[in-house]
């Protein structure tokens, strides 16, 4: 954009001159040179437009009336005695040159902020966070009104080679304290890891558990606290989880029955259920506190005595504000897994109601199988006694039927049958139980006596 112009008018005497227009941005200030016809030659004109409206310093011939006026929105850039052919050329310079005084004064604020944040980094001895962040702010800020438009650009160029040098002096000072953090990392790292190791192998010999678990919290504790570099810090988190399942899985193998903590799903819902709810309580705590803080720094801006004060506090309110937009949405996350543990409780007691219920109509069913194994047992015993009983008379008949058979041999003189064998086997209904000598007569009464044949 062109900060000189180079125009024909005339003056209050109606004479015609050459009209050269200057701004002073810094200054908001206009130059206006007023050259006589009888004084611009040819060639003189045709310096005047190449070279001296490109920005080159040419001098002015005799008879040159020199004017400086101040540059506003609403006045004219030119007196009121001077008039020109082009109107609209006078107009639109005052526009582009506003636009190019507020430019300036934004490319001298940041060139400022720069200053003051290199006289710091040259005073520093070792690399300061806080400048590296307060530099990469500032250069944001300079890249989106470069982006805007809102800065030429050879203010941009200078303001980004400003900046570029100072983000390389800050490098030059993190690669120093990257190496010193470096080596006391890897000391560090040592210490802990010779700790973590004699642990190990007192797991390895059967040590008590407890004792080490203590050892591996103070470890833990005592690692969260030291400055490391990355790599370090992620090895040696690493090692201590191993550590800790390690101790974790000897201590479920020594229990009873090989038992992996509670076998009840219920009971390990509950109990996760506890701890997800004092979680929860410790948030809502802790943003319930932050938004006392938040109306105490509000009460502060209402009686602070002072502008930077004031914006000091709303800054603390802005980043007070994003703490608590940070827990509430780790709230929502816990909320919502409180409300899965609890549908999860309920669908474990409605499976533990249901599994009771199986079982007691098992125990019934079983109950009745005993039962009716039991009638059948009696049954068979009852059957068991009938035909004892009946074999008992079976074998009184027959016993009977001997007797008889021995007092018929001991009168006739005849032989009896040997045996209980040789008599015709009778069935049940046939068997002689009373009255056996009026039903099955002797054979003394078909044969006659000794005393009769005589």
């Amino acid at each position: 954009m062109r900060t000189r112009l180079v125009v024909w008018g005339t003056n209050a005497e109606d004479q015609k001159v050459l009209l050269a227009v200057a701004l002073q941005a810094e200054e908001n200030k206009i130059d206006i040179w007023a050259i006589p016809e009888k004084s611009c030659s040819e060639d003189y004109y045709n310096l005047v437009m190449t070279q001296w409206r490109e920005g080159k310093d040419l001098n002015f011939p005799e008879g040159t009336v020199h004017r400086t006026t101040e540059l506003t929105m609403s006045d004219s850039i030119l007196p009121e005695d001077l008039k020109v052919e082009r109107g609209d050329m006078i107009q639109r310079a005052q526009m582009e040159w506003h636009f190019v005084v507020l430019s300036s004064k934004l490319y001298r604020n940041f060139k400022n902020d720069l200053e003051e944040l290199s006289d710091k980094i040259k005073r520093l001895e070792v690399y300061d966070q806080n400048l590296w962040d307060d530099l990469k702010e500032l250069w944001s800020n300079v890249q989106k009104h470069i982006m805007d438009r809102n800065l030429f650009r050879d203010h941009s160029d200078s303001l980004r080679q400003k900046s570029d040098a100072m983000f390389e002096e800050l490098k030059k000072l993190r690669s120093a304290l990257k190496s010193e953090l470096n080596q006391k990392s890897k000391v560090l790292v040592d210490g802990l890891k010779s700790k973590i190791a004699e642990i190990e192998k007192k797991i390895t010999e059967g040590a008590a558990l407890k004792p080490l678990f203590d050892d591996m919290i103070k470890i833990q504790t005592e690692f969260k606290t030291m400055s490391l570099n990355r790599d370090d810090r992620s090895s040696l988190m690493s090692k201590i989880d191993e550590v800790f399942k390690g101790i974790r899985a000897k201590r479920e193998s020594g229990k009873p029955g090989g038992q992996r903590g509670d076998a009840n799903p219920a009971n390990r819902n509950q109990s996760r259920y506890e701890g997800l709810i004092q979680a929860i309580t410790k948030i809502e705590q802790a943003i319930a506190r932050d938004h006392t803080d938040i109306s105490f720094e509000n009460r502060r801006i209402e009686s602070s005595t002072g502008q930077l004060e004031a914006q000091i506090r709303v800054a603390k309110i802005k980043m007070i504000e994003e703490r608590i937009k940070f827990k509430q949405e780790k709230l929502d996350e816990l909320l919502k897994v409180k409300a899965s543990l609890e549908k999860a409780n309920d669908n474990a007691k409605k499976r533990e109601e249901k599994d009771a219920r199986r079982n007691e109509q098992r125990q019934k069913v079983k109950e009745e199988e005993e039962k009716i194994k039991a009638k059948i047992q009696e049954n068979i015993q009852q059957q068991h006694e009938t035909l004892s009983n009946e074999e008992e008379k079976l074998i009184k008949a027959a016993e009977e039927i001997k007797t008889s058979k021995s007092k018929a041999k001991n009168k006739t003189g005849q032989a009896a049958p040997d045996s209980i064998e040789s008599i015709p086997s009778l069935s049940v209904e046939q068997t002689p139980m009373s009255n056996t000598s009026e039903e099955n007569p002797t054979v003394e009464e078909d044969k006659p006596t000794s005393n009769e044949e005589e």
